[in-house]
């Protein structure tokens, strides 16, 4: 099988995707930043402004702080509350070939063991966007979930599309279309 060349371009603070083992069709994705889900960063309006990075420098002055705590290791974190949701920055950017995209999805163990996951799944990145894809990771759990820089919290699956012609039909055809699907549906019953 004749594979693609995908352009990864790694932002600061984000880290490349990795497949963990040969038998992955995902590659693993990392924590890079906690993001605003409505604002484009300033410098650069292709990406979603950063609201938070991890590190001291990075605590915004003109936010509700609760979120953030400095745990015992000197680190960082975000604590994610039961039933809430947030937007994260997974720290790169594509260049993809029309018509290959990926999906973002959730990871197996982060939801089984954790209640955490990912809302919008799978989101489908395509080939002409250039930002940073943003996740939205949602608590489902009874108590407080903390985020790490670095965490891996999502896997993309890169795809081919197909591409179909779509042509209207009629609504003759449809009440037509239905009534076979019906009927074929009663006789297998």
């Amino acid at each position: 099988m004749n594979k693609p060349d995908i352009k990864i371009h790694v932002l600061p603070g984000g880290k490349m995707p990795e497949r963990k083992t040969e038998g992955a069709v995902g590659f693993d994705c990392y924590l890079r930043a906690i993001v605003s889900p409505t604002e484009m960063d300033p410098e650069n309006p292709r990406l979603r402004k950063t609201i938070f990075d991890f590190t001291t420098s990075g605590l915004p002055e003109d936010i509700d702080t609760r979120h953030f705590i400095d745990n015992k290791n000197s680190e960082w974190a975000y604590r994610l509350e039961p039933m809430k949701s947030v937007l994260v920055g997974i720290g790169f950017v594509t260049e993809i070939d029309f018509p290959y995209f990926y999906w973002v999805a959730p990871r197996s163990g982060l939801s089984s063991k954790h209640g955490i996951t990912i809302l919008n799944t799978p989101g489908t990145v395509d080939p002409d966007y250039r930002g940073e894809a943003g996740v939205v990771l949602v608590n489902y759990s009874q108590k407080s979930f903390y985020l790490h820089k670095d965490m891996r919290i999502a896997q993309i699956i890169f795809m081919p599309a197909t591409i179909p012609n779509l042509k209207k039909s009629s609504t003759t055809a449809i009440l037509m279309l239905q009534s076979v699907e019906l009927g074929a549906l009663a006789q297998r019953v």
